[in-house]
């Protein structure tokens, strides 16, 4: 490039400057030194009740005094990022120019910034990341002022203590500390050179996730010293030639550390936080996490049996408020210093039986009661390839005529793919979608539009235990689906509030059929598969789930004041589990259910489910399904009904094929009314049975 282009573009670059100067001269902070000082603040999650959950990244930083950072440090940081650093007022005309001449030079290699140490500061204090040529101008702006407030080598102590060198580590001691375990003080050459070559790009830089890219970047930073007389020749090739040691370390784990994870993804990928504006900007999250609950819960988790060497099982338990879809706790797995994978919210699983109330759910909307009667039997169905299916259940027992509500308690395979067969797949698979399952998979020759995947559990993807939780949500709330909220409200680092959260509510059941579907899973912890879940002072509701081959097994239950899904399992997906010599079934899964939400609910006073409007209980006949006088002998139960779809009892039936002219209030077929007395003279004399007889037809009525 000719002189004149180069001096076009300095005359070019020194306008630019002048002109932003003035233009953002009116918003300049006056105290560069308090805001300084104040970088760089991590932002923070509390609870539901604005107690501390903790940060979204965690931070170790040890501040340092200039006199106490060694030569080397400031050399070599100085020579990769800012070697005009001691020359210029802020910003560095030639470097910018030089930055820009190589970035639009075909073939100039990787972009240059053209960054002075000095913008740095000025770009770490306005906590932006934005690349507009407005923020240039005020980075620019801001480091000028820097240099009026501040002393090159003040300058370079705020900068070396300000910078992120990756795994939570702010500023050059504390980096010090975690690689090499010693102070900045103690470092030689090659340590020195390696810190200053994090700076760029930490986390690509970093000796623990890249070690060959840190040694090549080191070594950069040495030539660049030499090169600009830092060191000798001598110096840089016994540097060179040193090999890399640092201190292994494992990641740290605190309390909520699966939550902290999940707001931080979730505020990215919903709210728009760059993690940049999470990892600096001082924000104050609150969330609708429960501490006390969280707490608990990971206690429950380190209560699983474990295969030593393996860490597994392994397990994941999330709570919600039913009423809000607010997450009240969350644990990915039963240790987060050794896996840091959330399998609340990542891993699909099959649920297996967890299933199951989905499909009765659909029945009782068609018109379906508690106490339909199904025959519990062996089943041989086609399939459509034309293999021939014989599902079993699981204890191989088989029980005969069963209502609705016994095979539910009693986990009964048989009756489930029956009943799917009478309300419809697609039917079932809508009914699901519509109350939170997304991970149906409803095309391709894998699909879940078959009887054995929405009967019982077999699904092609599987479920995630916060999505099973959602899913279930509306049986505990009248019906409604509420969308996940784990945030309350955001304000920034001064308490200034940006934006607050409500739940969202969709009905996707009748209040009837989310009540009585409830109460048939309330008979499940009571007398069925989910005894070990039962609670001393409140009732419970749930639903067991184990996969055929024992890779899975879940509980998922809710009080009237929270839900919880609990899962076991291996992280492969092909490998039972055992435990000396025993396969672990649902019954796991269960009683940790019960012992968490023992401890979870402790303080909280016991109420009943809510029994929305039409809801009708009557006596039935276990063995028919039908409604039964109270003057009857029969042994009967106490059943609940939608008042739309309360059955009749045999007694009722009689008197239609007796009266089959008369409607239920006495009343002709055609509308005439025909005196009830006449009748009873022509047929059973002078009794007065014209009294008991409306009698009798009211007892009809009510069944």
């Amino acid at each position: 490039m000719s002189i004149f282009k180069r001096k076009a573009i300095l005359i070019g670059l020194s306008i630019f400057v002048v002109c932003g100067v003035l233009i953002f001269a009116a918003d300049l902070n006056r105290d560069m030194r308090q805001k300084l000082e104040n970088i760089r603040r991590a932002s923070s999650v509390y609870d539901r009740e604005g107690r501390l959950v903790g940060n979204l990244y965690f931070y170790n930083r040890i501040w340092i005094s200039f006199d106490r950072i060694p030569k080397n440090v400031k050399n070599a940081v100085v020579a990769i990022e800012d070697s005009r650093f001691y020359q210029h007022n802020g910003i560095d005309l030639k470097g910018m120019a030089r930055a820009f001449v190589h970035n639009i030079t075909p073939g100039g290699g990787a972009m240059e910034g053209g960054s002075t140490i000095t913008q740095q500061l000025a770009k770490i204090s306005l906590l932006t990341s934005e690349r507009t040529l407005s923020r240039k101008v005020q980075d620019i702006n801001y480091a000028l002022q820097i240099e009026k407030v501040y002393t090159k080598d003040e300058i370079l102590e705020l900068y070396l203590n300000s910078i992120y060198l990756a795994h939570g580590n702010l500023g050059i001691e504390a980096a010090s500390r975690f690689y090499f375990n010693k102070s900045v003080s103690q470092l030689g050459l090659p340590e020195s050179a390696l810190l200053a070559g994090l700076i760029q790009s930490p986390e690509n830089y970093s000796p623990v996730k890249n070690p060959k890219k840190a040694r090549n970047r080191r070594n950069t930073v040495l030539l660049k010293m030499m090169d600009q007389n830092y060191i000798t020749k001598a110096q840089y090739d016994s540097a060179v030639a040193t090999p890399i040691k640092i201190v292994k370390r494992t990641t740290a784990a605190s309390t909520g550390a699966y939550f902290l994870d999940y707001i931080k993804e979730y505020l990215i990928k919903n709210e728009g936080f760059t993690e940049e504006q999470l990892r600096f900007g001082g924000y104050k999250i609150y969330s609708t996490l429960d501490l006390s609950c969280q707490r608990e819960a990971e206690k429950a988790l380190t209560t699983l049996p474990k295969v030593p060497a393996r860490s597994q099982p392994q397990g994941a338990l999330i709570t919600i408020d039913p009423k809000t879809g607010g997450i009240l706790a969350m644990v990915g797995g039963t240790n987060y210093s050794t896996s840091q994978y959330n399998r609340t919210v990542l891993s699909h699983r099959q649920p297996g039986s967890a299933i199951k109330p989905f499909v009765y759910a659909t029945a009782l909307e068609q018109g379906f009661t508690a106490a339909t009667i199904f025959d519990d039997k062996p089943l041989v169905i086609t399939l459509p390839d034309g293999k021939e299916w014989k599902p079993e259940n699981y204890d191989r027992q088989y029980r005969g005529r069963m209502t609705l509500r016994a095979a539910l308690r009693d986990s009964v395979n048989s009756v489930a793919i029956q009943l799917l067969q009478e309300v419809g797949i697609e039917a079932v698979a809508n009914q699901m979608e519509q109350m939170g399952i997304t991970s149906l998979v409803k095309k391709g020759k894998a699909h879940d539009l078959h009887l054995a995947p929405l009967s019982l559990g077999g699904l092609t993807k599987g479920v995630t235990p916060m999505e099973l939780a959602l899913a279930y949500a509306p049986f505990a709330n009248e019906g409604n689906y509420a969308k996940p909220f784990p945030i309350v409200k955001i304000a920034d680092r001064h308490g200034n509030l940006l934006k607050e959260f409500k739940s969202e509510l969709k009905p996707v059941l009748s209040p009837q059929t989310a009540y009585i579907i409830t109460m048939l899973m309330k008979d499940v912890v009571d007398q069925g598969t989910g005894r070990r879940a039962k609670l001393p002072d409140r009732p419970a509701a749930g639903k067991t789930g184990t996969s055929s081959d024992y890779t899975n097994a879940w509980f998922v239950g809710y009080t009237p004041e929270m839900l919880t899904v609990v899962w076991v399992g291996n992280d492969r997906q092909d490998q039972p589990m055992i435990y000396t010599g025993m396969n672990i079934g649902s019954s796991t899964a269960t009683g940790l259910w019960g012992t968490y939400m023992k401890a979870a609910t402790r303080s909280l006073p016991a109420s009943d489910y809510p029994e929305p409007p039409g809801i009708v209980w009557a006596s039935v006949d276990p063995s028919t399904g039908e409604a039964v006088p109270d003057w009857s002998s029969k042994e009967t139960y106490q059943e609940v009904f939608n008042e739309n779809n309360v059955p009749k009892s045999s007694m009722y039936r009689i008197w239609r094929w007796f009266f089959p002219g008369k409607k239920e209030d006495g009343s002709q077929a055609d509308g005439s009314q025909e005196p009830i007395e006449s009748e009873t003279e022509e047929k059973h004399g002078e009794e007065g049975f014209e009294e008991s007889q409306p009698d009798l037809i009211n007892e009809f009525e009510q069944f």
